[in-house]
C-alpha cells in the first residue's frame, strides 16, 4: 500500500490578537470619578445629595450619576478629580476570513448563502470536534488503530481543522467566519497523526462518502504516484454525484512541478494556489490539470488549541499556506452554489465554476491558474430579479421581465401572469425560481423570502400550517394573544371559532348583544356569534346557551364551515368512523368534496377529536383559498 503525505506547509509567523478594548460607546449619565481626595470627595457628594453608586478605595476610583451642574460643582472644589464618562466595551467580533475579499464572499456579498443543507467532508487527518469555532455534524475513521482517542474522527494533527476552518467556521460571534459556515460538516479521518494514510484508508473514507450522500469531497492529500484503486474510487464518487476538490500539489519549486495525484485525475477538480496579490505562490504546482485558482498564502484559520504552538499564541488560530488552503476556498465557494442551484448536477456546477472564475494569466485556460480565481458571483444571465411588496403576513413578489418564470415554494401562490404572493409569519421562507436558459434547459435558483410580521413566539415558516395563518392574519381573521404567542396546538373555543369564521365572511365587530345567556355583550365573539346565529350558520343548546368555552371537535367545526361558505356535500361515504346518522357526516363529506381535507392515513376522520387552531386554520384557509387545498 502507499502512503500519501498531506500537501501543506507550516507557516505560522502570524499572531492573531483578540484584545477586548477594541470598541468603546460613551453614556451620558454615568461617570467615574479620580481623585487622591477620595474620603473628602465622598463627603462633599453626600454634604450636596450628589448620588453615588458605588465606591473603589483601593483604585480612588467613585462611580456616580451626575448632571452638568453637579460636575461643575466638583470641578470648582476638587479641581485635580479627574471625571470621565463611563465606556462601553464590547469583544471584537468575528470576522470573515482575510482572504474573502479577494474571491467576493465577504458576508454582504453572499447573504442569504451560507451552504446551509450541503454535506461537506473534509478528507483529511480529521477536524477537532471541541473547537469552539467549527461544529462537526458526523465523521469517521478509516485508519483502523490509528483513529485519535476519544472521539474516532478527531483532528490529533491539525491539517484537517485548518481547512475545515476556511469551509465552515462558524458565524458565532468568535473568532473567523469561513465561507460557507452552516454547511453540515463532516470529518472524514483518513490521515494519521503524522499526515499519513494509505491506499486502503482514503478508498475507506471515499466509500463512507458515498453511502453518506456526501455532496462536496475536499482532498488535500497528494502523491506523485498513480493509483489505478484510488482513481477508481475517485472515479465512482463523482459518478454518484459528489463534487471532488483536491490540491494540485505543493511541488511547484521543484525541477517537475507537476499537478500531483489525485488532483491529476479527470473526476477531481484540481486547485492551485496563489498569493495576495494574485501572483502564483511558487510552490504550487502547475500543469494542464489545474482548473481553478484560490488564495493559499498564508491563511488565517482554526487549528486544535492542544497543536497550537508555533505562532506564540495558543488561541486555536494560526496562519498555513500551501494548495491545501486553496482547495479549501474552491470547496467553500461550491457550497455555496450548491445550495442557491439545488437541482444542479456536480457536472454542471463544476462548469458553472469554472464560469465564475476571474481569469488570470494568460488569456483563457491555461497551466498556472486554470480558468482563474475562484469568485463567487451575485448574478447570472439566468438570475431573476422581483419587485417586492410586504404585508402583514403576505409578500408580494413582481416580474415584468420576458422570460417564462415559475416560483415554488411552501406558502406561495401565483396570483397572476408574472405576480406570486407568500404567504406566512415573521421569517425566511425558501422559493425556489425556474426559467429556462438559451440552450432551453431549466436554471432554477434557491431564494430567500423574509416576512417581519406577524411575529409569532410559536410559530415558523417551516410549519405546515404557517402559510394559512399568515393567510388569516392578512385577511384580518386570526389574530394571537397579548404573550405574543398564537398557541397552535390548544384546542379551539366555540367563541374563537365563531369570531374567526364572522371576521372571514365580512361581518363587523361590534358591541351586539347576542340572544345566548351565556355571552356576555362585552365579549370578543359576541357581534359575530349575534351575527351567525341570524344568518343560520350556528345555534346554540336547548337550555339557551352558546357555550362559547366548549372546545370543539372535528365534526362540529365541519358544520360551522360547511353552513358558513354553504359547501356542497355528496353521498359518497368515504371514512370508517362516519356514519350517515351523524349529525356532521354531511358537512364533513362536504369539506371533502371541497377538498378542504382528506382525513387521516388510516381512513378516519376522527370526528369527536376536539380541533386545536392549527387545523381551524388550514381547513379555512383551503376554503377561501384553492392553493392550499390538498
Amino acid at each position: 500500500m502507499k502512503k500519501f503525505i498531506g500537501a501543506f506547509a507550516f507557516v505560522m509567523a502570524f499572531l492573531i490578537t483578540m484584545q477586548l478594548p477594541a470598541h468603546a460607546t460613551a453614556q451620558t449619565d454615568k461617570y467615574l470619578l479620580i481623585s487622591e481626595n477620595q474620603t473628602e470627595l465622598i463627603k462633599f457628594m453626600h454634604e450636596n445629595g450628589i448620588s453615588i453608586q458605588k465606591t473603589y478605595p483601593e483604585f480612588q476610583i467613585i462611580s456616580a450619576q451626575l448632571t452638568d451642574d453637579e460636575q461643575h460643582l466638583i470641578k470648582q472644589t476638587f479641581n485635580n478629580t479627574i471625571i470621565q464618562r463611563d465606556s462601553e466595551y464590547k469583544k471584537e467580533g468575528e470576522k470573515d476570513i482575510p482572504s474573502s475579499a479577494l474571491i467576493n464572499t465577504a458576508r454582504n456579498t453572499i447573504s442569504p448563502y451560507s451552504g446551509k443543507g450541503v454535506k461537506v467532508g473534509v478528507l483529511d487527518s480529521g477536524i477537532d470536534v471541541k473547537h469552539r469555532d467549527i461544529k462537526v455534524k458526523d465523521g469517521y475513521c478509516a485508519i483502523e488503530v490509528e483513529c485519535a482517542i476519544g472521539t474516532p474522527y478527531d483532528d490529533d494533527n491539525g491539517h484537517g481543522t485548518h481547512v475545515a476552518g476556511i469551509i465552515a467556521a462558524l458565524a458565532n460571534q468568535t473568532g473567523l467566519i469561513g465561507i460557507a459556515p452552516s454547511v453540515d460538516l463532516y470529518s472524514i479521518k483518513s490521515l494519521n497523526a503524522f499526515g499519513i494514510g494509505t491506499t486502503t484508508s482514503l478508498i475507506d473514507g471515499i466509500d463512507w462518502a458515498i453511502k453518506n450522500k456526501i455532496d462536496i469531497l475536499n482532498l488535500s492529500i497528494t502523491t506523485d504516484k498513480d493509483d489505478p484503486a484510488l482513481r477508481q474510487a475517485l472515479k465512482r464518487a463523482y459518478d454518484s454525484g459528489i463534487l471532488i476538490v483536491a490540491a494540485a500539489g505543493n511541488n511547484g519549486d521543484e525541477a517537475s512541478g507537476v499537478v500531483m495525484y489525485p488532483a491529476k485525475y479527470d473526476s477531481v477538480i484540481a486547485v492551485s494556489a496563489v498569493k495576495a496579490d494574485l501572483t502564483k505562490l511558487p510552490r504550487s504546482a502547475s500543469g494542464k490539470e489545474v482548473e481553478i485558482a484560490a488564495p493559499g498564502h498564508k491563511i488565517f484559520s482554526t487549528y486544535p488549541m492542544k497543536w497550537d504552538f508555533e505562532d506564540g499564541k495558543a488561541d486555536g488560530y494560526t496562519q498555513l499556506t500551501g494548495t491545501s488552503m486553496a482547495a479549501a476556498h474552491v470547496t467553500g465557494v461550491l457550497a455555496l452554489y450548491k445550495e442557491r442551484f439545488p437541482n444542479m448536477t456536480n457536472v454542471e456546477l463544476r462548469a458553472l465554476l469554472a464560469h465564475s472564475a476571474k481569469d488570470l494569466g494568460a488569456k483563457g485556460r491555461d497551466d498556472v491558474f486554470g480558468h482563474g480565481l475562484v469568485e463567487y458571483k451575485q448574478a447570472f444571465q439566468n438570475t431573476i430579479s422581483f419587485t417586492q411588496n410586504r404585508q402583514a403576513g403576505q409578500l408580494t413578489l413582481q416580474y415584468t421581465g420576458p422570460k417564462a418564470v415559475t416560483v415554488t415554494g411552501n406558502g406561495i401562490i401565483q396570483t397572476d401572469k408574472g405576480q406570486w404572493t407568500l404567504y406566512g409569519v415573521a421569517g425566511t421562507v425558501e422559493a425556489r425560481v425556474t426559467t429556462k436558459t438559451e440552450q432551453g434547459t431549466n436554471f432554477t435558483e434557491k431564494i430567500y423570502l423574509s416576512l417581519q410580521q406577524p411575529a409569532f413566539k410559536d410559530v415558523n415558516n417551516t410549519q405546515r400550517f404557517a402559510g394559512p395563518i399568515g393567510f388569516l392574519t392578512n385577511k384580518q381573521q386570526i389574530k394571537g394573544f397579548p404573550d405574543g404567542t398564537l398557541r397552535p396546538y390548544e384546542q379551539i373555543t366555540r367563541a374563537e371559532a365563531a369570531a374567526i369564521i364572522g371576521r372571514a365572511l365580512g361581518y363587523n365587530e361590534t358591541t351586539n348583544k347576542t340572544s345566548f345567556k351565556d355571552v356576555s355583550p362585552s365579549s370578543f365573539a359576541a357581534s359575530y356569534i349575534a351575527q351567525l346565529k341570524e344568518a343560520k350558520i350556528i345555534s346554540g343548546f336547548k337550555d339557551g346557551t352558546f357555550k362559547p368555552d366548549q372546545k370543539v371537535t372535528r365534526g362540529e367545526m365541519a358544520i360551522f364551515i360547511a353552513q358558513a361558505f354553504a359547501l356542497q356535500a355528496d353521498t359518497k361515504n368515504r371514512f370508517v368512523d362516519c356514519h350517515p346518522s351523524m349529525a356532521a357526516y354531511n358537512a364533513i363529506n362536504a369539506l371533502v368534496a371541497a377538498n378542504v381535507t382528506t382525513g387521516y392515513s388510516d381512513k378516519t376522520f376522527k370526528p369527536n377529536d376536539y380541533m386545536n387552531r392549527a387545523d381551524f386554520a388550514v381547513f379555512l384557509a383551503r376554503v377561501q383559498e384553492d392553493a392550499f387545498k390538498q
